[in-house]
């Protein structure tokens, strides 16, 4: 099946409502109306599309096949979990990754089989944390804590890749995967507060929430959480609260705007939802202000709204344009910052050299483009124990410039 362009798209269940613009932006002109996915190391590089296929093997093997650098392991003949190498554990962000990279490069039965781990022993089918998932757990399928709450980061990467493993493979094998991406999402939107679990969503602001409990992290966000591309297609596809998730792209927009500082460009990992950076006081480990781990994927969400959708051009430019800059000028040598550029610390990772690349795609200094979009393509997927978080991103980010990430 094609991937969802100019508004035919196939698959069971899809209500795909055709290039509807909900009036919060002007209409855009990115690969959701025209179809057409950009093969970046093609354009900027020459590379062939038989050598972007040879290196998205190659990747592919590294993180799910090959002993040594793998982070996919089947634990029977139905199941699989993708392992975090660093915490010896299992979370929702690889898991929900694990499933978006094999629905876009058309793996089903790997696919089927982290979903049937994840929705075994980390989705809650009942009680107050009903629809949200626990987002760690033992390679056992035990949960880690007490009652843990979710991540919503992976709630997010869960639902859209259902929806597109519906539209890619249809509904008649063994999931619905329709319905149960509308029943997450339904699910995750009714919750008055009342048990202590609130919506996904702080229903003023428009915005993801960090976690949705009464420990007060339902009122502040992580920028790296709003993904308003995928939220455009929530709209469209969702059967419930549609009015509300017509507004949540352009909130997502404005709070990335928001916390992208004036002359780096950086982001916090947690922000108030004006976009300020933000401490939470149970946070000890470290400053969350500052850019640091979650915020490398700000860039990747930027690229993939500005090349998906094209709504909001001129400040994306504004803000990637910044962002490269700054890491360009420090040499691509250090991985986190104060977001005024000072204190570094740490070192400039693969997945930041990939969301990076990401954000190139929303450059006019096509020089400044071609030179992150060379580094990806020359980097080598990350080795060793901590291989885990820098490797989905990186793996995500190769997707995307080589034009493998699309909209099913």
């Amino acid at each position: 099946m094609l991937p969802c362009g100019t508004g035919m798209c196939g698959g069971a269940g899809n209500i795909r409502d055709e290039a509807v613009d909900y009036g919060n932006s002007s209409q855009g002109d990115g690969a959701f109306y025209t179809g057409k996915y950009r093969n970046l190391f093609n354009e900027y590089l020459g590379v062939s599309q038989k050598e972007t296929d040879d290196r998205l093997e190659y990747v592919w093997n590294h993180f799910f096949v090959n002993d040594g650098t793998k982070l996919y392991f089947e634990d029977s003949d139905s199941t699989a979990y993708i392992y975090d190498t660093g915490n010896r554990d299992v979370r929702t962000e690889g898991m929900s990754y694990g499933m978006m990279i094999c629905v876009q490069l058309d793996k089903r039965d790997e696919f089927d089989k982290i979903w049937r781990w994840a929705k075994t022993h980390m989705l809650y089918t009942s009680g107050r944390w009903k629809g949200y998932f626990a987002w760690q757990c033992n390679p056992d399928g035990s949960k880690i804590g007490g009652e843990p709450s979710c991540a919503t980061d992976g709630e997010v990467y869960f639902i859209m890749s259902l929806y597109f493993a519906s539209h890619r493979w249809g509904d008649g094998g063994a999931f619905n995967y329709a319905q149960e991406a509308r029943t997450i999402l339904k699910d995750v939107m009714s919750k008055d507060g009342s048990q202590g679990v609130f919506n996904m969503f702080n229903t003023d602001a428009k915005l993801i929430s960090f976690v949705p409990s009464d420990d007060g992290s339902w009122l502040h966000t992580d920028p790296s959480y709003n993904l308003p591309a995928f939220f455009e297609l929530w709209a469209r596809w969702s059967d419930t609260d549609k009015d509300f998730w017509s507004q949540t792209p352009e909130a997502a927009r404005n709070l990335l705007a928001a916390a992208s500082h004036p002359v780096t460009g950086l982001f916090p990992d947690y922000s108030t939802f004006e976009g300020k950076p933000f401490q939470p006081g149970w946070k000890k480990d470290y400053d969350a202000r500052r850019y640091q781990y979650d915020a490398i994927r700000c860039a990747m969400n930027i690229g993939m709204d500005y090349y998906w959708f094209g709504k909001d051009k001129v400040r994306q430019n504004d803000m990637m344009t910044r962002l490269l800059r700054f890491f360009k000028e420090d040499n691509f040598t250090h991985g986190q910052f104060n977001l005024d550029g000072t204190e570094p610390t740490g070192l400039y990772s693969e997945g930041m050299a990939g969301a990076n690349a990401v954000g190139a795609i929303c450059l006019d200094d096509k020089g400044l483009a071609k030179e992150y979009i060379e580094r990806l393509w020359n980097v080598e997927p990350p080795t060793g124990y901590l291989r885990y978080y820098s490797g989905m991103v990186y793996m995500l980010s190769m997707l995307h410039v080589s034009g493998q990430f699309r909209i099913y």
